[in-house]
């Protein structure tokens, strides 16, 4: 039996190696076929651009407009993320630095009292109280006492001279912290304007595209072009997770229907199966503010990131089992293709792209390829 325990260790050791082997291929693997179903997406996207007529270059011209609009947005909130950070350590090393100055204050009238009463005894020599002194007891406990005020002012010097060298190190701490708020507050001015321009322009455009989808006519066919892109991308990501499973096989979200929590909090303006314009919708569309953070229904991966016309910008995820859910007309998209997420996680901010007028949330759920009533997924 102890003579097999080298092989058995030996065995152990080759399949713990296999498996980290096989772990990793999967990992390349995974990660391949998300490439390659960008690929797929970006080559369908400009085969279906292509084919637009004659909104094509204005259509380009929102998507460039909305596009940059969610990149400036979502640099915006991390600035102000990095500001509320630095905003706090300030705060912090105020107090630090106010308490220090409180504390040198205390220790350097402690200081001042102990000179004071060493002062009082003539700052005498230790030989010349030994020669005043005539007393034994007196000269032992003056002995002792003054020893003892000594090595205590000692190391109260020494406490005040590291105190001293705290604050100084504070001090300079905030400064910088402070040169940095300056620095970011100026970048974030930049960003904002830069935003500002890019939202003058989109509107600028919506309004020729408008202009020039004037009838009836070619408001249908325009929709009927949006829906038919939004078909062709969800067809080829479902082709795509046929082959591979992007997202661990999970039951749980058919175990959740109508306990979901929901994307973001807004009342439903439009429903799922309405018509408009000839039009069925798939989703249902949620009016919220502008910035507002739109959250994961369910844990998945990101297999789409994007600008889709109709739809602005859209990020689709994978919660394995064949389901799907889509969240449109965002302001800005936080994660890329093949990001894992966790219920619950801001995925992006909701906004008005695709060129709508009003802020909020297209939300819809797909299984196996077919729309399913989002409210019936979600929490009543």
């Amino acid at each position: 039996m102890v003579r097999s325990l080298p092989a058995f260790i030996f065995i152990l050791f080759s399949l713990l190696a296999s498996s980290v082997v096989l772990a990793e291929d999967k990992q390349a693997l995974t990660e391949k076929q998300i490439k390659q179903l960008n690929s797929r997406i970006a080559s369908l996207q400009k085969n279906m651009r292509s084919q637009e007529g004659e909104s094509r270059e204005l259509s380009k011209e929102l998507r460039d407009s909305e596009v940059k609009i969610g990149k400036l947005a979502r640099q915006i909130q991390s600035l102000d993320k990095q500001l509320s950070g630095l905003g706090s350590h300030a705060d912090s090393l105020e107090k630090k630095r106010d308490a220090l100055k409180v504390e040198l204050k205390k220790r350097s009238e402690l200081i001042a009292k102990q000179i004071a009463q060493q002062y009082k005894m003539g700052n005498q020599a230790r030989l010349q109280l030994l020669l005043t002194q005539r007393d034994p007891e007196t000269l032992d406990r003056a002995i002792r006492y003054y020893d003892f005020v000594n090595e205590e002012l000692r190391q109260d010097l020494i406490l005040f001279k590291t105190k001293l060298a705290d604050l100084s190190g504070t001090e300079l701490e905030l400064t910088d912290t402070e040169q940095k708020m300056v620095l970011k507050r100026e970048e974030l001015r930049k960003e904002v304007t830069a935003l500002r321009a890019s939202q003058a322009k989109r509107k600028d455009t919506l309004a020729r595209l408008t202009k020039a989808l004037s009838t009836d006519k070619k408001k249908l066919k325009q929709l009927k072009l949006d829906q038919k892109r939004l078909r062709a991308v969800l067809t080829e990501i479902e082709k795509s997770l046929n082959f591979a499973t992007l997202v661990k096989d999970d039951k749980t979200f058919k175990q959740l229907k109508g306990k979901l929590p929901w994307p973001l909090k807004g009342k439903v303006k439009q429903n799922y199966g309405t018509v408009r314009n000839n039009i069925r919708y798939d989703g249902i569309w949620i009016q919220a503010s502008e910035a507002q953070p739109v959250k994961a229904v369910h844990h998945g991966r990101v297999v789409f990131s994007d600008w889709l016309r109709g739809y602005g910008l859209v990020l689709i995820i994978d919660h394995g089992s064949g389901y799907l859910s889509l969240y449109g007309y965002n302001q800005s998209l936080l994660l890329e293709t093949g990001d894992w997420v966790a219920a619950g996680d801001t995925i992006a901010t909701a906004g008005q792209s695709g060129g709508r007028t009003q802020t909020g949330l297209y939300f819809a759920v797909r299984y196996k390829g077919k729309p399913s009533n989002p409210k019936s997924w979600l929490k009543r």
